[in-house]
């Protein structure tokens, strides 16, 4: 069936060896994602505000970490839930 939500591609590419950062816009807030470097930023794009998000996790540990952090604005919803509400093309790799 191939890639149906931001979340299938997430899963397809944040592990992969050609993968630095993935990235996505959601509701007036720009995130990167980072594997290697164990983080999430964001940035507030209507104020500019930048926040940082270190992880001591490794592996499959770390990805479901990231996944379940709730970063958005409102801190409500995680990473995974605004990914599968996201079509594919927004993750940019």
């Amino acid at each position: 069936m191939g890639m149906v939500t931001a979340l299938d591609k997430f899963y397809e590419v944040f592990e992969g060896k050609d993968t630095d950062n993935v990235c996505f816009v959601y509701e007036s807030m720009h995130y990167m994602l980072s594997y290697r470097g164990r983080f999430i930023i964001t940035e507030d794009l209507e104020n500019q505000e930048e926040y940082k998000y270190c992880f001591d996790e490794h592996g499959r540990a770390l990805t479901e970490t990231i996944l379940n952090s709730k970063v958005n604005r409102a801190k409500d919803k995680s990473i995974r839930e605004i990914l599968a509400g996201l079509p594919p093309e927004k993750l940019l790799v």
